[in-house]
C-alpha cells in the first residue's frame, strides 16, 4: 500500500473510530450520502446518453429523461455537498493561511464554518417552506412527464440541513484535540 493511499486511509479511519458515537455516526451517513451521489451522477449519464441514442439513433425521444436527470441531479449535488465538506475537499484559497500560524488557520476555518452553518442553514429553512408550499399546491413539473415538484424540492431541505449539521460537527471537531486538517481526496 502506498504511504499516499495509506494516509487517506487514515484519515478516514481517524472519523469512523473516533470516540464519539455522533462523530462515528455522522461519518457513515455522510459516506453513504456521497455514495448514493456518485451513483446518481453516474445514473445522470446514463440517462442522458440513453436519450441521445434514443433520440437521434432510433428517432424515439424519451418524455422522461429531462425530468428524471434533472431530479437525479439535484439530489446528487444537494446529498453530495456535506460529503465535501466532512472530507475539506471545498474549493479553499490556503495560500495566505498556510504562510500564518495554526491559531489563525483555526480561526479562518472557524470564519468559513460559521459562514456555511448561516447559509445552508437559511437556505435548509427556506427550501422546507418552499418544500411545504409545494405540497400544499400540488406543483408537479410543466413537462409531459408532470413530475411532482415536491420530490425535486425536497433536495433542498435534506441536502442543506445535512450540509449545515456537517459544518456544526466540524466546528466543533475543529477545536478538538484530535482534530485532523484536510484531506487531500483524488477522485
Amino acid at each position: 500500500m502506498s504511504n499516499e493511499t495509506k494516509k487517506e486511509k487514515d484519515l478516514s479511519a481517524w472519523r469512523a473510530e473516533h470516540p464519539s458515537l455522533w462523530v462515528r455516526i455522522n461519518y457513515r451517513l455522510i459516506t453513504l450520502c456521497g455514495q448514493l451521489s456518485a451513483i446518481l451522477f453516474v445514473l445522470v449519464a446514463v440517462i442522458i446518453t440513453y436519450e441521445v441514442i434514443a433520440r437521434y439513433v432510433f428517432t424515439a425521444p424519451t418524455i422522461w429523461s429531462e425530468d428524471i436527470s434533472l431530479l437525479c441531479q439535484i439530489w446528487a449535488t444537494c446529498l453530495g455537498a456535506s460529503w465535501v465538506l466532512q472530507h475539506k475537499a471545498l474549493i479553499r484559497i490556503d495560500f495566505l493561511t498556510s504562510m500564518l500560524g495554526e491559531r489563525v488557520r483555526k480561526m479562518s476555518d472557524f470564519v468559513a464554518l460559521l459562514s456555511i452553518i448561516f447559509f445552508a442553514g437559511f437556505v435548509a429553512y427556506y427550501g422546507f417552506e418552499l418544500l411545504r408550499e409545494s405540497i400544499e399546491m400540488g406543483s408537479a413539473s410543466a413537462s409531459m412527464l408532470g413530475l411532482p415538484l415536491w420530490a425535486t424540492k425536497s433536495a433542498i431541505p435534506v441536502g442543506f440541513g445535512l450540509l449545515t449539521l456537517q459544518a456544526i460537527l466540524e466546528m466543533v471537531l475543529l477545536f478538538a484535540s484530535d482534530y485532523q486538517e484536510h484531506e487531500e481526496v483524488s477522485l
